[in-house]
């Protein structure tokens, strides 16, 4: 079975949030890469799926995933439990302009959604 995505492709360059004087569409310098894990792999939340363009969902994510997260390009992060985001992730989102919501929802399941800048 093929799902139809219209005309809207679910690959797009990661983009600069950043203005600056140079205008180049804001793309980010051919040099720029994530920083991958040991292995040089880029690892994916638990359960890490797209919902609708530019939104994902995924499970409580760890240190293992930021190169993951950080090539999404991510402007916010939606959290739903009523513990405390670990300072580790809290460092991740600020060192690259993510924004954090939390919703404090009792639950069995712990999940984020993601949503790209």
């Amino acid at each position: 079975m093929r799902l139809e995505n219209g005309d809207r492709s679910t690959c797009h360059p990661i983009v600069n949030s950043s203005s600056d004087d140079d205008d180049d569409g804001g793309l980010l310098p051919e040099s720029y890469s994530p920083v991958l894990d040991g292995e040089g792999l880029l690892v994916p939340p638990l359960n890490f799926a797209m919902v609708d363009y530019g939104v994902f969902r995924s499970g409580f994510p760890d240190t293992a995933n930021f190169a993951f997260l950080q090539s999404l390009g991510l402007r916010s992060i939606i959290y739903l439990c009523p513990e405390r985001y670990p300072e580790a992730n809290v460092e991740f989102l600020n060192a690259n302009g993510i924004r954090l919501f939390q919703f404090a929802i009792e639950g069995s399941k712990v999940e984020v959604m993601l949503q790209r800048k």
